[in-house]
């Protein structure tokens, strides 16, 4: 049996790693499958002369690879191109379709034999399961115990020097942010032993310059946070660590981790707004002044950090942007203002909201006190304050 998985990305050389994840927990239970993973790079797409020759290129890919399932990761920035390939390949051939990924959502059922919702390990597993006869049903389901999957970057047949990495050391999120695909799930962790094995592993067999920590809020546990820094600063102090922080939980202990670790770090920071009335719609747990005191705590170390904002958000409008705009400049060092568009996505508390594209993540354009002519005059602010 041959299985092709396939991903899609904006950017290049990058080890694709939710593939590599369902591909490890499969292989545990069906040995005697193959499994292909293929990813395309696609960057900025301008044109629908563009669009149609990637899909076509991919359509003929799959064609000429002759699989038994093909599946594929859905993202936002993938979900619409692969709609386009799954319904041109139902009406040339009978290979079956699995979907999968945060995109997914029950828009996409129309469009293939499998949907898995949620983590993917266990249904893609079911999935094999399904294709040797036995039965299937669509609940979701996710590894209680996160040591039982196997470590990706052990079960990867391509080459072993990228541009980046990704690890996961733990998934879910205790927050209940209304606009995230993270909120309110399950918490669960990769044990330090497992880290710790893995890490060494990564490090001895692939070649990179970056390295990022996919977890959600990166300092919630500072014990574990120090101990995952001193794991990776035992096999190199040359690697630059990318990691998202939760602004309101730096103080000086998360400081000092950071910089004992001797890393060369980037950090990220989802403020988004500073608004009262938008972060209590967002459901976003929030301390203004913790954050004030966060980041006069980082600027006056070297630690390089990046504060993102979000414009056009329920309940926002134009100056309560500025305000945030102001905050940002007032209490940072930084010189731009990252500021992102509102966009809607799948599988979030805030789903109904109005959006570009109907039951596709895609950018809001009106809320209920603002639409798409305020939004683009945000855009044009942002690109003005920014520009060099």
């Amino acid at each position: 049996m041959k299985i092709l998985m396939i991903g899609f990305n904006v950017q290049e050389n990058i080890f694709p790693l939710g593939l590599s994840y369902l591909k490890s927990y499969a292989l545990k239970f069906h040995p005697d499958v193959e499994f292909k993973i293929k990813e395309f790079g696609f960057g900025n797409r301008f044109t629908y002369d563009t669009n149609a020759n990637i899909e076509l290129q991919i359509i003929s890919y799959i064609m000429m690879e002759k699989p038994d399932l093909v599946c594929f990761s859905c993202y936002i920035w993938s979900g619409q191109i692969i709609k386009n390939i799954c319904h041109a390949l139902k009406k040339i051939s009978k290979i079956k379709i699995a979907l999968g990924g945060a995109e997914v959502d029950d828009s996409f059922n129309e469009y293939c034999d499998y949907l898995v919702k949620g983590e993917g390990e266990i249904k893609f597993k079911e999935i094999v399961d399904s294709l040797k006869g036995k039965g299937w049903n669509n609940e979701c389901k996710t590894v209680k115990n996160l040591d039982e999957i196997p470590f990706p970057y052990k079960n990867y047949n391509g080459k072993n020097h990228f541009s980046a990495v990704r690890i996961e050391t733990s998934r879910g999120c205790p927050y209940s942010c209304k606009y995230c695909h993270y909120a309110r799930k399950e918490n669960r962790e990769f044990s330090i032993e497992y880290l710790k094995e893995n890490i060494k592993y990564l490090f001895e067999n692939y070649k990179f310059r970056n390295l990022t920590i996919l977890d959600a809020n990166f300092n919630i546990n500072k014990k574990r946070m120090k101990e995952i820094l001193t794991i990776i600063s035992n096999h190199s102090k040359k690697v630059i660590v990318n990691f998202e922080l939760k602004p309101e939980l730096i103080d000086s202990e998360v400081i000092s981790i950071i910089q004992d670790s001797k890393l060369d770090v980037n950090c990220e920071l989802g403020l988004q707004s500073v608004d009262k009335e938008v972060l209590d719609e967002c459901e976003r747990v929030y301390d203004l002044e913790k954050i004030k005191k966060g980041l006069s705590l980082l600027n006056n170390t070297g630690i390089k950090y990046k504060i993102d904002m979000m414009y056009g958000l329920p309940k926002d409008n134009f100056f309560k942007f500025l305000r945030t705009i102001n905050f940002i400049k007032k209490h940072s060092r930084q010189k731009r203002v990252p500021a992102h568009h509102f966009k809607v996505l799948n599988n979030t508390k805030f789903k109904d909201c109005i959006r570009y594209l109907d039951n596709s993540s895609s950018m809001a354009i009106k809320t209920d006190t603002q639409n798409a002519l305020d939004f683009y005059k945000e855009k044009l602010f942002i690109d003005l304050l920014n520009y060099k």
